[in-house]
């Protein structure tokens, strides 16, 4: 039988202290190899990109590669940072894998439970790029009876203790770009993962009818079962983002964090013409994704670090979406757009506008 454990400010705490003792240290870890570990790393390096940009003032990723290859302060701080993440996956999936009747049973009792809604649709074909394990999560969003919990939890750590009770993503909520006529009644977050940003969103307008899609059935399943816990009122629908089923022009406000750079070229300008095709004359859509085309990194170990992240994170189209032009995407979906103030992090906000 599990014990439960409780709540903090508002997330239910993992089942077993000594899971939450090994996220504990693998949250220091983490730490430490952002911090300590990188910063050596970069000293490491530093006289090696050097010597490259002597020879070539824009050296290619290829170069870059080159000339890190052989560096052992930065291939420790790769293993570093790669173990931490396996380890951290790892040790959450063991755990709910241990418990696996237990946890599929209360997903069960909460499927039909209230106050929001939950749609799935488990026959749907899906693309191949929903499919992937993206930061090496075991069976990806779509793959896995308990991705959510491991994405939830796992993601504690990916965060570095700034989102364990939805600090980010209620910060995330209250930044959003609203219409300029201020009306919001139909709202959707799309990827909406495990539904953090989604009950932010309902928090923050009560009386609007918010709704959180991704095409990962046990993302929606446990974001529905958390957003009863926590008493709030969202729709969640297990759904495409080019294919959300809405009608035309029902929708004011349309959210996307952190989706672009983990779907494929070939479907995001999809994806943004599903979204202008559904939002009202003037309604927004507010993202909030990498910075792109010319904000792209250009610092030699920046970009080393963002190719690393593509590659051995399993990454597979954040490279392209980082070197891609994001702000002529949405303007030739039709969108009015500029860019907005960074958010947390420094991560680009990206605001479009349907014309009224």
């Amino acid at each position: 039988m599990l014990m439960d454990r409780g709540f903090g400010a508002r997330n239910r705490r993992v089942r077993s202290l000594d899971v939450e003792s090994y996220q504990d240290f693998m949250l220091g870890f983490r730490g430490w190899t952002y911090g300590t570990m990188d910063q050596a790393a970069r000293a490491s390096a530093a006289p090696r990109l050097a010597a490259l940009a002597e020879a070539d003032a824009t050296p290619s990723i290829q170069a870059v590669r080159g000339a890190l290859a052989e560096d052992p302060m930065v291939a420790t701080r790769i293993r570093c940072w790669l173990s931490s993440q396996q380890l951290m996956w790892r040790n959450v999936l063991d755990h709910y894998d241990m418990h696996g009747d237990a946890y599929r049973a209360e997903l069960a009792a909460a499927d039909a439970a209230g106050p929001g809604t939950l749609e799935l649709n488990t026959g749907m074909p899906l693309p191949d790029y929903v499919r992937h394990e993206i930061h090496l999560q075991p069976g990806g969003y779509t793959g896995n009876d308990f991705a959510g919990s491991l994405y939830h939890y796992g993601t504690n750590t990916f965060y570095r203790d700034q989102n364990t009770e939805d600090e980010f993503s209620i910060a995330l909520a209250a930044g959003i770009t609203l219409p300029a006529d201020g009306k919001v009644e139909r709202i959707v977050d799309l990827g909406c993962g495990v539904g953090r940003v989604s009950v932010a969103l309902a928090e923050r307008f009560p009386d609007a009818e918010v709704w959180g899609l991704d095409a990962g059935g046990p993302m929606v399943r446990y974001a529905h079962q958390r957003a009863n816990d926590l008493g709030v009122a969202v729709h969640f629908a297990q759904r495409l983002a080019e294919d959300t089923k809405f009608a035309d022009d029902s929708v004011d406000l349309v959210n996307a964090y952190i989706l672009f750079h983990e779907v494929e070229r070939e479907a995001a300008p999809a994806v943004c013409a599903e979204v202008f095709r559904i939002l009202r004359p003037g309604g927004v859509f507010d993202v909030t994704d990498f910075h792109t085309g010319d904000a792209a990194p250009t610092e030699p170990y920046a970009r080393y670090l963002r190719w690393i992240d593509h590659v051995y994170n399993a990454e597979r189209w954040s490279h392209d979406f980082v070197y891609s032009d994001f702000l002529t995407m949405l303007r030739d979906a039709g969108f009015e757009v500029e860019k907005g103030a960074n958010r947390q992090w420094g991560i680009a906000a990206y605001i479009a506008r349907k014309p009224a």
